[in-house]
């Protein structure tokens, strides 16, 4: 009859619907685990070094100050698929020992764990893996190493504007964020420098501010600002 010719064709169509987000599903887990792999060939690993692998979120330790930073950091892990849709990041400011940098960690091994591809690095380290792409020993080209940096699913970079800038250095950092920013990918920084020293920070001697004026516009344009301004917990710690 035709109502269970209707029954089994609504049947049919829903099936067929699941069927078709599970495949999608499964191609965008594949996908995302050939990104790893890639990774890991070409950079080694995902930047995070043996002393911060264990700054997660549950041994945070919060205190009135850092509240609000670290609800911040942790519902930006939870609801990491919007962000990533959107494009949203964080841009962590603020003085030395406050947190930023466990902050910022703990959100790439919570999104690790679930498989996320996630690049953690200092600026240091992420110019040196571009300029080891000039030795002759290298199989790996300066492109191959920007490429992947410009398009990991979230990229984290730790202590900007501590890096010796030159011409090179902020063009460079300029190429990576700047596509980034133009493809909606989504990008964390930690920085020791307000708005105004961190574009000084950024501009070579002698040389003009308007890549490292559009690098900060950017960051501040399309992320969460979290200022981090409070006494150097290390230094209490220590005292």
């Amino acid at each position: 009859c035709d109502k269970a010719k209707a029954y089994w064709e609504k049947y049919d169509a829903e099936k067929k619907r699941k069927a078709e987000e599970q495949e999608r599903a499964e191609a965008e887990e594949r996908k995302r685990k050939a990104f790893v792999s890639r990774i890991n060939r070409i950079l080694g690993e995902s930047g995070i070094k043996k002393r911060f692998l264990s700054r997660t979120f549950e041994n945070y330790k919060i205190t009135p100050e850092n509240r609000k930073a670290y609800d911040a950091a942790k519902e930006y892990a939870d609801n990491f698929e919007y962000n990533e849709k959107t494009g949203k990041g964080i841009y962590f400011e603020g003085t030395n020992g406050t947190g930023k940098t466990h902050l910022a960690v703990a959100i790439s091994l919570q999104l690790i764990n679930k498989g996320v591809p996630v690049i953690c690095k200092s600026s240091i380290d992420l110019l040196a893996d571009v300029k080891k792409a000039y030795d002759d020993a290298s199989s790996i080209s300066e492109n191959a190493v920007i490429d992947i940096y410009r398009k990991v699913d979230l990229l984290i970079i730790d202590d900007l504007g501590k890096e010796q800038c030159t011409p090179w250095t902020v063009s460079t950092l300029y190429a990576i964020l700047d596509y980034r920013y133009e493809d909606m990918k989504p990008t964390i920084i930690t920085t020791n420098y307000n708005e105004e020293m961190l574009i000084k920070r950024l501009t070579p001697q002698g040389g003009d501010s308007l890549n490292a004026e559009a690098i900060v516009s950017r960051f501040r344009e399309c992320n969460d600002v979290v200022t981090m301004a409070w006494e150097d917990y290390r230094s209490v710690k220590n005292g």
